[in-house]
């Protein structure tokens, strides 16, 4: 999704460039740009589906040429091209090209490209190991796309983690931030991580052990479920990908519809015997103002520091909300840019410290 903001004070525009809730509407939306509204009823039953695919390939190959790139079209995957550079995206994940276009060297420069004759290639296509710059004690992982380690060197230099603490890593993705977070609070210390998408869920599981087996980490419980506002389950639309979410949030044309299990921050914390959480990161794509709200009593007896990503909810960013939230929670409010996204931070630091 691309996103620009325009800051006021606490509050944020966002203009939406792309934002469609599937590749197949998006087509049909790049097509039909300049069909009178009137027609357009008539015409998306009407017309095949591979004019909807040529004009939204067009439409998108245009984006990539402002920004001084070539993309083109396979049958499994599509290439953006900057010179001898290759970001290589899955053919069922067009949605994100906006967002690769806009964040190209972020991508291209957060793993170890291969050489194939004169071309670097980062391919994002599918499951696969990846050496990721900014944390080169083993190949990792990722479903998809990367998870560049500049947005986690943000959570570490905010949570401020030390020996014996606890950590819940809320949108585990492939556990990148969770390894991390489990090195820092050291063998005394526990983090708790949590994936609904069953593909993220494997690579996560996966990189987990490997660095209970090479880095002698131990201490991360990898659980499968969403956190949500409440125990019964949940429609997930699962593509493994970084912006995999809850059906009613982002709609059920990306990937499969699944149901998973969920479970809520205090049930969580009851059910395991947890009476101090330190710090929580939440980049639960949209999630996020659900579970504030259900959480509420929790982090106010607790009083965790908290990193919150922002999404784009019922086509408004959750930002306020969230800030509103945590702010009646007895929180001190922290806005900060987020490294290679124009989609910021919120940062929310306790008030008044959880007495021990």
């Amino acid at each position: 999704m691309d996103l620009h903001y325009k800051y006021s004070g606490a509050r944020q525009e966002a203009l939406i460039i792309i934002s469609p809730p599937s590749c197949s509407r998006n087509f049909q939306k790049a097509a039909m740009n300049n069909v009178p509204f009137a027609m357009k009823k008539i015409a998306k039953p009407l017309l095949p589906g591979w004019i909807f695919r040529v004009r939204a390939r067009h439409h998108l190959s245009s984006i990539a040429k402002k920004y001084g790139m070539t993309l083109s079209f396979h049958q499994d995957f599509s290439e953006l091209t900057r010179g001898p550079k290759v970001l290589r995206i899955a053919a069922n994940q067009t949605i994100y090209i906006p967002g690769m276009i806009e964040s190209f060297d972020l991508y291209f420069d957060s793993v170890v490209p291969i050489q194939v004759g004169n071309r670097f290639i980062v391919d994002l296509s599918g499951p696969r190991y990846h050496r990721l710059i900014g944390f080169d004690e083993l190949p990792l992982m990722f479903p998809s796309q990367s998870e560049p380690f500049v947005t986690t060197a943000q959570y570490l230099e905010f949570a401020n983690l030390t020996e014996g603490q606890v950590a819940f890593d809320l949108g585990a993705y492939a556990g990148v931030a969770s390894i991390v977070f489990a090195q820092r609070v050291g063998k005394s210390g526990a983090v708790f991580a949590f994936e609904a998408d069953p593909n993220n869920f494997l690579c996560a599981a996966e990189n987990i052990r490997l660095a209970r087996q090479w880095l002698d980490v131990h201490n991360i419980t990898l659980v499968e479920s969403a956190v949500w506002s409440h125990r019964e389950g949940l429609e997930f639309s699962t593509e493994g990908t970084m912006a995999s979410s809850a059906a009613s949030i982002i709609g059920r044309g990306r990937g499969s519809v699944i149901r998973v299990a969920s479970t809520t921050i205090a049930d969580f914390c009851a059910s395991r015997g947890i009476d101090k959480v330190d710090f929580i990161k939440m980049d639960i794509e949209g999630a996020e103002i659900e579970v504030l709200k259900a959480s509420q009593q929790i982090l106010t007896r607790l009083k965790p520091r908290l990193i919150v990503e922002p999404h784009l909810v019922e086509s408004r960013m959750s930002t306020d909300p969230c800030c509103e939230i945590l702010a009646n929670c007895g929180y001190k409010i922290r806005l900060i840019q987020q490294i290679g996204f124009s989609v910021p931070l919120i940062e929310a630091t306790p008030i008044r410290e959880r007495k021990s």
